[in-house]
């Protein structure tokens, strides 16, 4: 819990550092799914003022970096939250036996959005793909 208890004890030296050095600092700087790090990276950016998020968002797409694509992910996340939607984390990295989409975000309304997060856009994401993964969520009752 290095990352929180920084940012208790001193919150403003925390937003100095780069959103890089921040995933450091949370659990054993190893962003992955259902870790430490990933937990608190997220409690961290859901007590993070909005401007400090543009900046950690502008920094993903901007500097390349481990996991860069993964940050970001939390970070458009947490700015869906900020919206109001109820977001549904989903994994980083799909598996064969796991839905690999980066989440659901529903709206108070009850209409969802499956989003998908990338740093560049040299990668495209056939809506083919995002329907399948709709079809695997309604199955699963999501």
């Amino acid at each position: 819990m290095a990352l929180l208890s920084l940012w208790e004890a001193n919150p403003k030296a925390i937003t100095e550092l780069s959103i890089e050095q921040l995933v450091a600092t949370a659990g054993d700087g190893r962003l992955r799914d259902n870790s430490e790090c990933s937990r608190e990276l997220r409690e961290y950016l859901s007590q993070s003022h909005s401007d400090q998020l543009a900046c950690y968002a502008e920094y993903c797409l901007s500097s390349s970096f481990n996991k860069s694509g993964l940050v970001l992910q939390d970070l458009i996340n947490e700015m869906g939250c900020r919206l109001d939607f109820r977001v549904t984390n989903g994994r980083y990295q799909g598996t064969a036996a796991e839905i690999g989409f980066d989440r659901l975000w529903r709206s108070p309304e009850g209409n969802d959005l499956i989003v998908e997060v990338k740093t560049t856009d040299v990668y495209r994401v056939a809506l083919d793909t995002i329907a399948n993964y709709r079809a695997r969520l309604e199955e699963r009752g999501t």
